[in-house]
């Protein structure tokens, strides 16, 4: 259970198994794409070697005054930028926050994403294969400047962690209509997918 998000007390055995399951393979997916991944860790480079890996399995989360500064620097509403790049999502099913979308998840932007999808594969929606960089650098959250694969000691400041600065109506901001205490409970399906779903367009390379 500690491997879970809070919800899953609110879910039954099975779920909760399903859920150990797409924790376990999705953490062994990570350990895997390593080793496929130049990073600068793994050569003692003490600058970003730009291999994708952190935006693969781990893209940043904005905080709420972050959202405006990169609409901007994509020329859209922030409005637009929510419905094109980006999902609703929750640790504890009290606090929900918006987060990038990954590649393959373009069919969910700008909605509440299902539990089961945080599991699936792909990289950044923001992240740019061809130059293997982030569309938006200039200007992307403290999150993803802080977090160093070389440096264990950077990204431990809970206070510096992008999720951790959404207040409980901050949500209402930027979706008026989104209804935080219809999704309190996280029951949002009657159970998972038979497959769970959780594989996507980033599998195709592994």
């Amino acid at each position: 259970m500690d491997a879970l998000r809070p919800f899953a007390t609110s879910l039954t055995s099975t779920e909760v198994s399903s859920y150990q399951r797409l924790t376990s393979e999705y953490e062994s997916y990570c350990r895997g794409q390593m080793s496929k991944h130049f990073m600068a860790a793994k050569f003692n480079f003490k600058t970003c070697q730009r291999c994708g890996y952190c935006c693969l399995c781990y893209p940043c989360i904005p905080r709420p005054d972050e959202i405006e500064p990169a609409s901007k620097y994509l020329n859209l509403t922030t409005t637009e930028l929510i419905q094109k790049y980006m999902v609703v999502d929750t640790a504890d099913c009290r606090i929900f926050f918006l987060r990038w979308a990954k590649e393959g998840q373009e069919d969910i932007t700008g909605a509440r994403i299902p539990p089961w999808r945080t599991y699936d594969r792909g990289y950044c929606i923001l992240f740019d294969n061809e130059t293997k960089g982030c569309r938006i650098h200039p200007v992307r959250p403290v999150e993803a400047r802080i977090i160093k694969c070389w440096d264990s000691k950077t990204g431990k400041d809970k206070k510096l962690w992008g999720m951790n600065a959404w207040g409980q109506d901050d949500i209402l901001k930027f979706l008026p209509d989104f209804n935080p205490k219809y999704f309190r409970t996280c029951r949002i399906s009657p159970g998972l997918p038979p497959d769970s779903g959780a594989i996507s367009a980033a599998d195709n390379e592994a």
